[in-house]
This record gives C-alpha cells, sequence and structure tokens, in this order.
C-alpha cells in the first residue's frame, strides 16, 4: 500500500464527527490511498517540541502525580478537560502514554493560560 496524496477534504466531510478544538486527532493529517479512495489517519506523525521553547520557563510549571492519577486525570486536574493528556504526554516526551504514572513523577506542564495558543496553532496545523 503506497500513500500518493493528502486528501483536501476535511475530518468532519469524510466522517461526518466535528473534532473538539482539544482532539489528538487534530495532529494527524488525512492521507489517501494509492487507490484514492481509501482516507486514513497518519498515526505515525511524530511531533517533537523543539528544544528551544523549554528555554522560556515562563510557560510552564511543575506538577506532582498523586497515587493513581492517570493521565487524563493530571490534564482534568490541570485544565479541566481530561482531552488534553496528549499535550503533557509530549511536552515530557513519552513514547508510551499507556504506562501508568507513579506517584511523585514530576511532570513538566503548559500553565493554563497558553492552552488557548496551543489549541489555536492547532488549528492552523490541521488546516494545512
Amino acid at each position: 500500500m503506497a500513500v500518493t496524496n493528502y486528501t483536501d477534504e476535511s475530518f468532519f466531510e469524510l466522517t461526518n464527527i466535528e473534532k473538539s478544538p482539544f482532539s489528538f486527532l487534530r495532529l494527524f493529517n488525512i492521507l489517501l490511498d494509492e487507490d484514492r479512495t481509501t482516507t486514513f489517519l497518519n498515526i505515525f506523525r511524530s511531533y517533537i517540541f523543539n528544544d528551544d521553547i523549554f528555554n522560556n520557563i515562563s510557560f510552564f510549571e511543575t506538577y506532582t502525580v498523586s497515587h493513581g492519577e492517570y493521565w487524563d486525570n493530571v490534564s482534568y486536574n490541570l485544565y479541566e478537560t481530561p482531552y488534553l493528556w496528549w499535550v503533557i504526554a509530549l511536552l515530557n516526551n513519552i513514547e508510551n502514554p499507556f504506562e501508568q504514572l507513579e506517584a511523585g513523577d514530576q511532570l513538566i506542564v503548559l500553565i493554563e493560560d497558553y492552552i488557548y495558543q496551543l489549541t489555536s496553532d492547532l488549528e492552523k496545523i490541521a488546516e494545512n
């Protein structure tokens, strides 16, 4: 199976499902198979934060994981939504977010005031 192109159709046009501005799916572009009729999300697309972003510590704070917390709990505690867990995982270079968090783990988290900017930037990425 060879990928030939990206489709111009949006996720909504293809599925009739509206993605939340917080959706992890916004990170993945929609590809067309060589038959040009089969569409799929490129879930293998990687995102790595530029190291320079970590030089401005005013964007971040640390969060100490409590016993029994999972990624979605941390997200809810910080941003009042469980759907931004992936932002925390990306910031902490987590390759497998299905691994359990350990009580006492220190996570780098984006200060809540910058979440709007992030979701706005994701909208721009989704348009490209």
